[in-house]
C-alpha cells in the first residue's frame, strides 16, 4: 500500500471488544452529536455492526458474549514487543463455486500477494505519516481453494462454522482467513481470542470480502483494508466509535471519541464535545478504504497486551 494523504479517513469495523484506556478521563457522556455524517443516518447502533458498505443494514455476529466484555475491556498490560517481531503466519482459504481454471487462480495469487503487501504496510506504519509501527507483520503460509456453493455466500452462523470447521488450520498465532462472495452487504467479520483448546478454537479468523482485496471490484472498499480492519479485531481492537462519546470509548486514549461510525471521506467530522475530530483516518472506523491509513500508539500498545494475554503460545 502506498503512502496515503493524512486527511484521508480511516474505516471503522464491526462491533469489537473494549481497548484498553491508559489515562482516560471521567468526563460523562456528552450531548447528542452535533455534525455526525449524512450517511450516519444509515447506520444502526454501532456495537451491533460488521465492516459494512455505506447503507448496509447487515450485521456481523458479537465479538465476543456480554459476559465476557470486563474480561476483554481491561487487559493487563505487558512489555512492548519490538517492532516487526511477531510473525504471523497466514492462511487464506479461497472459497467458490465452481472449479477454479488455471487463470482465476492465478488472479487470487495476485490479489492475495497485494493484500499480504497492504497488510504489513498498515500494521508497519508504512501507510500516513503519523501511523504508528507495531509488533506485528505478516507472512502467507498457505492458499488452499474449497468449491462449495453455501460456504461460497457465507454468513454468520451455522453455515460459518461448517466451513471454519472443515477449513480451519494452525494455533492461536495463525490467522486464518475465509476469502469469499459473502452477501447482506457485510465486508467481513472477525471474533476476539477466547480460551483456546475447549472445543471451539476453529470459530477464530478473518471472514472477508473476496474481492474487497487490492485489484478487486469492490469500488472504494477494494485497496485492502477490510482485512486491515478485521485483523484489528483478530487482534482485540474495538471500533473507534464503540462507546460514543462516553469517557470510556473505545478504550484507548489517544483516539478522539466518536458518537457514531463514519462512511465515505467526511473531513472534519466532530461528532463529540470531547477534544479531538473524529478518527475518520483510523483503521478501525468505517470510512472507505482510501480514506484510512493508521493506528495509533495507543491501539498498538492494545494489540500488543492482547497478543500477550490471549494468543502467544508459551514456550517451554
Amino acid at each position: 500500500m502506498s503512502t496515503k494523504p493524512i486527511l484521508r479517513a480511516l474505516a471503522v469495523s464491526a462491533a469489537a471488544a473494549s481497548v484498553i484506556a491508559a489515562g482516560s478521563s471521567s468526563a460523562t457522556v456528552s450531548a447528542a452529536p452535533t455534525r455526525p455524517s449524512p450517511a450516519a443516518a444509515e447506520c444502526q447502533t454501532a456495537p451491533d455492526l460488521a465492516r459494512v458498505r455505506s447503507g448496509s443494514t447487515a450485521k456481523e455476529p458479537e465479538l465476543y458474549s456480554k459476559n465476557e466484555a470486563n474480561a476483554y475491556g481491561v487487559i493487563k498490560d505487558a512489555p512492548r514487543l519490538p517492532n516487526g517481531s511477531v510473525h504471523i503466519p497466514t492462511v487464506f482459504h479461497v472459497v467458490s463455486d465452481h472449479t477454479l481454471s488455471a487463470t482465476e487462480k492465478a488472479r487470487w495469487e495476485r490479489l492475495i500477494a497485494a493484500q499480504m503487501t497492504v497488510l504489513n504496510d498498515s500494521y508497519g506504519g508504512k501507510t500516513a505519516p503519523d501511523a504508528a509501527d507495531s509488533p506485528f507483520r505478516f507472512s502467507l503460509a498457505k492458499i488452499d481453494y474449497t468449491v462449495n456453493a453455501q460456504w461460497y455466500t457465507v454468513s454468520p452462523g451455522k453455515t460459518e462454522r461448517d466451513m471454519k470447521k472443515a477449513l480451519y488450520t494452525g494455533n492461536s498465532e495463525t490467522l486464518n482467513v475465509y476469502s469469499a462472495n459473502i452477501g447482506g452487504g457485510l465486508l467481513g467479520w472477525a471474533y476476539f481470542p477466547k480460551g483456546y483448546n475447549n472445543g471451539r478454537d476453529y470459530i477464530d479468523g478473518v471472514v472477508m470480502l473476496d474481492e474487497s482485496m487490492p485489484g478487486g471490484t469492490a469500488g472504494k472498499y477494494a485497496q485492502g483494508d477490510t482485512l486491515t480492519h478485521e485483523v484489528g479485531h483478530w487482534l482485540m481492537l474495538e471500533h473507534t466509535f464503540k462507546g460514543a462519546c462516553s469517557a470510556s470509548g473505545d478504550f484507548v486514549a489517544d483516539t478522539p471519541r466518536e458518537a457514531v461510525p463514519q462512511f465515505n471521506c467526511p473531513t472534519g467530522a466532530d461528532t463529540c464535545t470531547a477534544p479531538g475530530l473524529d478518527p475518520i483516518h483510523n483503521f478501525m472506523d468505517y470510512t472507505q478504504d482510501s480514506c484510512m491509513n493508521m493506528f495509533t500508539p495507543g491501539q498498538v500498545e492494545r494489540m500488543n497486551d492482547a497478543w500477550v494475554a490471549f494468543r502467544q503460545v508459551p514456550t517451554s
